[in-house]
């Protein structure tokens, strides 16, 4: 679910920033064509300046108020259609281009009028030149003017307005964020918890409805096709594993009679030496096939959880102890293969203060198994003899078994195969030492030595009673 209120939280993140950027942009191109606006009416062509220019240039003369020629030029170059200028009583005493519907004469009230707005039709400018009233026409196609009046009370507001309104766009803003936000997660909500039922191996049964209903149908139809395929799969597992185990006690039987008799022949005194020689070699080769056999039902059991683990309170230190009295005792089905004799090794322990006094929840005869496959692994395959080390340790929250030998080392094939999970190499007792450590939350680790080859660490999970 955290990943969903992730989700949420960019998506509401990104709809803010967006908006906010869109307000930014608005606000901008507003005070933008404001600035243009104010900008535009006070340009050469029809501005302040024109007007005060040309009023500069009317002269006085005996035959009345005249232009010269520069001011003339000036008003060429503006935009304006026409211009007049009025005396005290209104009348006109200077014209350019004015058109005939422009009366000539003005009273106050005419003038207070026009000056303000338009006059007939024609949006207006007003400039005082002396004693005279320049009044140029604008082209109502060109120009417009409005003429908005507020109260002082108004004004002096009206910054406070404006926060107003800015604030109220940005609750709004917040209200739909918060709004579609919400919405999304509804209808995100189910599907993150049908995945999460989906990761845990469960049956998600989502209702197909809404803006997400034809995802949640086809994540339904995922939900009962992973299940069909489950059950397949346990069927599969379930008759391969039975099948091992029928397997195993159908030779079980038969092959304690071989070792039985193969037993009985070595010991036999009337036999030749060579003979009583080839029924120990039987014993023995027996003895291997009863073991492989029992690592494959083991394997197979652990593989799918089909081996119970009876834990209970132990000592790891004593565990590994009992495994060294084994090796040295020639236990039996300890490792009944080895080329070397029972005497030709030698293994030193090395055990942590504190590992020494820790008691853990595990299965005594599962850890035992592990560790005679793991060091019978450094006797067996070296062919001198054979200096293994077993280093007890507790750390991290786990208890770790590691054994170091004197001999190759486990080569780069081998652990390339626990990993790619080939059939090239037989490693089954490290196969199921690993599954061992996964059963009880661990795991078996490679160490590499410096010249090329592998130690081996087992280490479970510290879990105390």
């Amino acid at each position: 679910m955290k990943s969903l209120l992730k989700v949420i939280r960019r998506y509401s993140i990104t709809v803010g920033v967006i908006v906010l950027v869109l307000f930014f942009i608005n606000v901008c191109v507003f005070m933008g064509v404001a600035y243009m606006t104010v900008s535009d009416t006070n340009r050469l062509d029809y501005g302040r300046d024109c007007m005060e220019r040309i009023g500069g240039e009317l002269l006085k003369e005996k035959e009345g108020i005249k232009l010269s020629e520069k001011g003339k030029e000036i008003l060429e170059d503006t935009a304006f259609l026409w211009a007049m200028a009025l005396d005290k009583e209104g009348c006109v005493v200077w014209e350019w281009k004015l058109p005939e519907e422009i009366p000539e004469n003005y009273t106050l009230q005419e003038v207070a009028s026009f000056s303000r707005w338009y006059l007939k039709d024609y949006p207006v400018r007003i400039w005082r030149s002396e004693e005279l009233l320049l009044v140029f026409g604008c082209g109502p196609e060109r120009v417009t003017r409005y003429d908005v009046m507020m109260s002082a009370e108004t004004f002096e507001f009206l910054p406070v307005y404006i926060k107003a309104m800015v604030f109220a766009n940005f609750m709004v803003i917040l209200l739909f964020i918060v709004f579609f936000g919400f919405q999304f997660y509804r209808s995100m909500k189910p599907l993150v918890e049908g995945v999460e039922m989906l990761a845990l191996g469960k049956r998600t049964d989502i209702k197909e409805k809404g803006s997400m209903g034809e995802l949640a149908a086809k994540l339904n139809l995922v939900s009962k096709r992973l299940e069909q395929q489950q059950e397949q799969l346990s069927k599969r597992d379930e008759a391969r594993t039975e099948w091992i185990a029928g397997v195993s006690h159908d030779i079980r039987t038969p092959l304690s009679l071989i070792v039985g008799y193969s037993d009985k022949l070595a010991e036999d005194g009337t036999l030749s030496i060579k003979n009583r020689k080839l029924a120990e070699n039987m014993k023995r080769q027996s003895l291997i096939i009863r073991q492989l056999i029992a690592d494959l039902n083991l394997a197979s059991k652990l593989e799918y959880q089909a081996q119970p683990l009876k834990k209970r309170l132990c000592s790891p230190a004593a565990l590994l102890r009992d495994c060294i009295a084994d090796f040295y005792n020639g236990q039996p089905g300890v490792f009944p293969d080895t080329k070397n004799g029972m005497t030709d090794f030698f293994i030193e322990v090395n055990i942590g203060r504190e590992a020494d006094g820790i008691r853990v929840m595990a299965d005594e005869g599962l850890i035992k198994r592990a560790l005679w496959n793991l060091i019978g692994n450094s006797i067996r395959h070296n062919e001198k003899r054979c200096h293994v080390t077993v280093s007890l340790t507790a750390k991290d929250n786990g208890i770790h078994w590691r054994i170091e030998d004197t001999g190759s080392g486990i080569p780069n094939e081998v652990v390339r195969n626990m990993e790619c999970r080939g059939d090239t190499i037989h490693i089954m007792g490290l196969r199921i030492a690993a599954q061992i450590a996964g059963a009880h939350g661990g795991n078996l680790l490679f160490i590499r030595r410096d010249g090329g080859n592998y130690d081996v660490e087992f280490f479970i999970e510290r879990e105390e009673g």
